[in-house]
């Protein structure tokens, strides 16, 4: 086994997973990203004890895997180079993408590849002999399927691993692009937008024909994070709108100097043009700039967006030249010349991040090992915010079981929201939390159960039938109709929004909940005054929030402000609405985070917390067994 830093005595291990396949399998749903442990899964023996021999078997899954479009990755606890060498002298080392050999916690180093694959948890598969690197995992990302290694032996006969013939390795080299970018980027000193300046984008708009039919109607169905619309064709649908000529419709094709990512964007329009039907992305060109590129390249039509998106329009994008080479549908790579120099990340210890879309468009700026618990879609599309205080204190006991069946029928949020690593295994030095959905969201409690869950706006009372008709206009596409409402009014009352004095006890306890020497950095709200009748007046509430902020903050001394107010002034600062920003204040929050979180790592590397730090830690971790088994007891059964 791989070597621990943390003992194991006392963990339930037969409620967790062993070796027996059958105790996680059949799969849930297709994979497309196999991880894998190294000590005693991919290879026999422990590389830190001494030489360690890989199975040719083990090896051979590999490459097949590879060439049915299914990639694989590492996450293994070892000395780096050692362990490249080993597989290099194996000629099995290219076979792999996004690997992550250190002694890091592998629930962090996981979620890290699986964010930075751009893949849903539930598409990738975790191997590992270790019940609690399986138990540390799934907990760490909500939906990954595990596995011990008595299922290597079965991979190639699943059938949720058969994949799509890929004998070209077209996927494994669009991943090696995304994985040459992502260290680029760690490694980038300047902007976001002067990086992406520096990778000379290029993006092709081509006519849509039935020849690209498989893939587009794949990308359409497949694409969440960055579909606009929403709308999901039947084959049948689609097919029609390809042929005909009165519907303009086309693909996008994009490559930077890292490489050629292929055809990674749909748009249909209306018969004159002035409206989009459907405006997609794959989430590979994320943060890119092309789907605001684009808009402007078809003359901003218009769009109604459905559902949240993890972008926004409107900002000009002048780092992308148009590139009219060829029908954009071959695959490639091409070296456009050399990544920027090396910079020094944001920070040497652990910072979480928390919250919904404020954090995850600042968080494209900053460098260095970043853990995040983002807001995130749910099966039926609704988003789950997971970044209320409410919801945080829930996460110290856990849910009952009879609250975990209300959740379960909650579109909007889930059991995993209900563990949050703010509170349940806390282990970071510098937390950055948002708390714009505590001044946003209104609360209901469950009359049986006392159960409190946040959702929508405060002053769109839910459970009143007058309100039905906008509820099901805004969520009816994510399982939110009229029995849903009518089920959710008979078993919910209203309880308003959260008030400041309740914040700010809750502020007092989170404060209160942090590690020793960790630093809590809250982002507050805007007071930009919005012309938006949809949220009246938000700018007096986010006021009123502000000052309840301020005055709990300046009692408490582990707690900084990331002053929101000092960089938002105006209306061009603002996106859409009063929560979400223009790219240039997203920069300045970034910025801002890095002053406020910089001063206590510059202390950590200058070694005047290590002392204290270390010992804390060696407590945590005699500790932490019994933790795991402690949350064993607590956590509800699953959904039945």
């Amino acid at each position: 086994m791989e070597a621990q830093g943390i003992q194991m005595s006392g963990l339930p291990s037969d409620d967790i997973v062993d070796d027996d396949p059958s105790s996680r399998f059949p799969l849930q749903e297709p994979i497309r990203l196999v991880i894998w442990d190294l000590d005693d899964t991919f290879w026999s023996g422990t590389l830190s004890e001494g030489p360690v021999v890989i199975d040719p078997v083990h090896a051979d899954i590999v490459r097949t895997l590879n060439r049915r479009g299914i990639v694989n990755s590492i996450c293994s606890k070892n000395d780096p180079d050692v362990a490249r060498a080993r597989l290099e002298a194996e000629g099995i080392w290219e076979e792999f993408v996004f690997a992550r050999i250190d002694w890091a916690a592998k629930g962090a180093v996981v979620a890290r590849i699986v964010e930075d694959a751009q893949l849903r948890p539930e598409s990738v598969l975790f191997v590992d002999d270790l019940p609690f690197n399986l138990e540390e995992v799934r907990s760490a990302v909500p939906g990954i399927q595990t596995a011990g290694p008595g299922v290597i032996e079965r991979l190639l006969d699943l059938p949720e691993l058969r994949g799509k013939d890929d004998t070209g390795l077209s996927r494994l080299r669009q991943y090696r692009i995304l994985d040459r970018k992502r260290e680029a980027r760690e490694s980038a000193g300047a902007s976001s937008e002067a990086f992406l300046r520096s990778c000379a984008i290029r993006a092709g708009m081509f006519d849509a024909s039935p020849a690209e039919a498989d893939r587009l109607f794949d990308l359409v169905h497949r694409t969440n994070q960055l579909n606009f619309t929403k709308r999901r064709p039947s084959r049948q649908e689609f097919d029609a709108l390809l042929a005909d000529p009165s519907t303009p419709s086309g693909f996008v094709r994009v490559r930077d100097r890292y490489g050629d990512y292929g055809i990674c964007g749909f748009y249909s329009l209306s018969g004159d043009g002035s409206v989009l039907t459907d405006f997609l992305f794959s989430c590979r060109i994320l943060h890119m700039g092309v789907e605001q590129w684009v808009h402007e390249m078809l003359g901003r039509p218009a769009l109604t967006v459905v559902g949240e998106v993890a972008s926004t329009l409107g900002t000009p994008v002048d780092w992308i030249t148009l590139d009219t080479a060829g029908s954009g549908t071959g695959d490639g790579e091409g070296s456009w010349g050399e990544a920027p120099e090396a910079s020094r990340p944001l920070n040497d210890g652990r910072l979480l991040m928390v919250g919904g879309c404020d954090l995850m468009a600042a968080a494209q700026y900053l460098g260095g090992t970043i853990d995040t618990d983002f807001s995130r879609n749910g099966p039926t599309g609704a988003v789950i915010h997971v970044e209320h205080t409410d919801i945080l204190r829930q996460s110290v006991t856990g849910l009952s079981a009879a609250q975990a069946e209300v959740v379960d029928r909650l579109p909007f949020l889930d059991r995993e929201a209900f563990r949050s690593p703010v509170v349940v295994e806390p282990d970071y030095d510098v937390l950055v939390y948002s708390v714009l959905m505590d001044y946003t969201q209104g609360r209901y409690r469950h009359r049986a159960t006392g159960l409190v869950v946040p959702w929508n706006q405060y002053d769109c009372v839910v459970t009143e039938q007058s309100q039905w008709p906008h509820v099901e206009a805004k969520f009816g596409d994510v399982a939110i109709d009229r029995d849903f409402l009518e089920w959710f009014a008979r078993e919910f009352e209203h309880r308003g929004p959260l008030t400041p004095e309740a914040f700010q006890e809750n502020i007092r306890w989170l404060a209160r909940s942090l590690p020793d020497d960790a630093r809590l950095v809250l982002i507050n709200g805007a007071e930009v005054a919005v012309d938006n009748p949809g949220e009246p007046d938000r700018h007096l509430r986010h006021a009123q929030m502000n000052t309840a902020l301020d005055e709990v903050v300046a009692t408490l001394p582990n707690v900084t402000v990331c002053d929101v107010r000092s960089f938002v002034v105006s209306r061009d600062d603002l996106a859409a609405d009063i929560r979400h920003y223009r790219r240039h204040s997203y920069l300045r929050m970034a910025q801002a985070i890095h002053e406020a979180a910089g001063s206590d790592v510059a202390l950590r590397r200058d070694g005047l917390l290590t002392q204290k730090r270390m010992a804390v830690r060696r407590s945590w971790r005699s500790t932490r067994s019994w933790v795991y088994a402690r949350r064993q007891q607590l956590r509800p059964s699953p959904p039945r």
